[in-house]
């Protein structure tokens, strides 16, 4: 097999990190920050219109965005912004997410336990602190100190992905994120039980603390099932 001759090729040019890249976070910031109604249209005149730029950056981000979930194409009809979770779709992140992440946590206090303990002391150390900068603000917290509040919450998680030593299964529970996003979006009130998820973070945190790995799968296992309960309806049937 012989070996590709550049000057034969054709590839498309590099382009620097510009304006369209400027206009996907502007948006995607927009979107994570509860700027817009669930299930609203989303035109892309009226976008370049609030961001002064042509159509041709927010037509091109509104179709990298799709890949997150956050936004869908409507046939004929533009995009609109993602309707709320249904309690089923809700139900099937929490396992997917028991499933890889139990499974995460046992490989990585199988590795460097030190280290580990050490990193997630840090996370969950800022994960309090978040917590308290929420609860200054009252309950209805201004939408940057919630976002600071859920960076800190899902960094614990990584922290955790961090240290499994499997690429993949960091990846595809990273995949899920902004998923993890919406749930909470569609939770509305969810974030206000950060006094009970500290909780359940400082007794996986403890499991962690003493090595004993059954203890810390154990408490990930009950914390990922109560975010499922506090989120889905109590109405709804929830195998979890």
């Amino acid at each position: 097999m012989s070996s590709a001759n550049p000057q034969t090729l054709t590839l498309r040019p590099i382009r620097p990190r510009g304006l369209r890249d400027d206009v996907h976070d502007a948006l995607l910031d927009m979107l994570t920050s509860g700027s817009f109604e669930p299930n609203s249209p989303l035109t892309i005149d009226g976008l370049a219109r609030c961001l002064a730029v042509s159509q041709t950056p927010v037509r091109e981000a509104l179709a990298r965005l799709e890949d997150t979930g956050l936004v869908r194409r409507m046939a004929n009809r533009g995009y609109r912004v993602a309707p709320p979770m249904s309690a089923a779709q809700m139900s099937e992140l929490i396992e997917a997410r028991l499933i890889m992440e139990t499974n995460a946590l046992d490989r990585a206090m199988s590795r460097n336990l030190t280290q580990l303990i050490s990193d997630l002391e840090a996370a969950f150390a800022d994960n309090i602190e978040a917590a308290k900068r929420l609860e200054g603000e009252g309950a209805m917290g201004d939408r940057e100190t919630i976002r600071d509040y859920y960076r800190h919450d899902w960094d614990f998680h990584q922290t955790i992905l961090n240290h499994c030593g499997n690429r993949y299964i960091n990846r595809a529970v990273n995949s899920l994120g902004f998923s993890v996003h919406l749930m909470k979006q569609t939770g509305g009130t969810g974030w206000i039980d950060a006094p009970t998820a500290i909780r359940e973070h400082r007794k996986i945190c403890d499991a962690v603390r003493s090595g004993n790995r059954a203890a810390a799968v154990k408490a990930m296992t009950h914390h990922l099932k109560m975010v499922s309960r506090r989120m889905i309806p109590q109405d709804t049937t929830n195998p979890l």
